[in-house]
């Protein structure tokens, strides 16, 4: 009996991983910067989970310190969606998703920190790999260093909120964390913009950009997000963030089948990013034999 359920736990992970494959492709698509961007991505979000969330009759109420507790992390999801955006802007998809996929390597180093767990040696050698990769892609794509900065940093807060989501699980529900998380999020972008002095400048977005951010907001995010919670009831972070490593594999290929020569790199590109793969692919295994 149990083989089923373990199938229709990874199917469900898979999923949640295509629907998050689709998302830098939505975003190269949207013509918005990136802080208006996640700005409305938050805000469709936001009202799609409320109104389902009231349908379903899950309860919001919430102790100030556990709301503080969810804002705050909200707050690296925001920054994270900010950083993942702005990687897509300032180069393009490929190389954004190759920031990202750093993810792996920042995961397995702070989940011992953040939920008290042993360190694995091995963790330490397979971020050399993943360093090693991506300083070839460096040596080829030197222009596009600041989207591998802003993609390193996005798979950074990624992978913090990611763990941490799978100790709030325990006490939270899912669509609970979400809902908060997002707030948290959307009222550090709203920061953000009046920073810049851009806050009172927000357009609602034209037809296209609306389309495309509803299907970002709806099943991109409020969908894939909610389920990404409730799923750590039985994946542990860290499994789910090292089959996230599939996100940028789907990105970059639905990339090039829509945007086709602007998203085809060089051939130092794809040399550094099949290290990144390599050392993506064997890290599990690798783990389960030596750990």
């Amino acid at each position: 009996m149990g083989q089923p359920k373990d199938i229709n736990k990874y199917l469900l992970l898979h999923f949640i991983i295509l629907l998050w494959g689709f998302t830098p492709v939505l975003g190269k698509l949207i013509s918005l910067q990136a802080l208006d961007l996640v700005f409305w991505r938050l805000t469709f979000s936001l009202i799609s989970l409320y109104a389902y969330l009231r349908y379903k009759g899950t309860s919001l109420q919430i102790s100030l310190k556990d709301l503080g507790h969810l804002l705050g992390w909200g707050a690296i999801v925001g920054l994270h969606w900010y950083f993942f955006y702005h990687a897509i802007k300032v180069s393009n998809v490929s190389i954004a998703l190759a920031g990202f996929s750093t993810i792996t390597l920042f995961a397995s180093v702070l989940q011992p920190i953040m939920l008290k767990k042993k360190f694995f040696w091995g963790d330490a050698l397979y971020g050399v790999i993943i360093v090693i990769g991506l300083l070839v892609i460096l040596q080829f794509e030197k222009f596009y260093a600041a989207g591998i900065l802003f993609g390193i940093l996005a798979a950074i807060t990624a992978a913090m909120f990611g763990i941490y989501n799978g100790k709030l699980i325990q006490k939270h529900e899912a669509g609970k964390i979400t809902f908060y998380e997002f707030l948290g999020a959307l009222i550090t972008i709203s920061i953000f913009q009046m920073v810049v002095g851009k806050l009172t400048d927000i357009r609602f977005p034209m037809q296209s950009d609306l389309i495309y951010l509803l299907l970002l907001s709806v099943f991109c995010t409020t969908l894939a997000f909610t389920l990404s919670v409730e799923i750590l009831k039985k994946i542990d972070p860290l499994t789910v963030i090292i089959t996230n490593n599939l996100e940028p594999i789907y990105g970059v290929v639905f990339s090039i089948i829509l945007f086709g020569e602007s998203e085809m790199m060089s051939s130092g590109f794809y040399a550094g990013a099949s290290v990144l793969l390599f050392a993506v692919f064997t890290y599990p295994f690798f783990k389960r034999k030596f750990n």
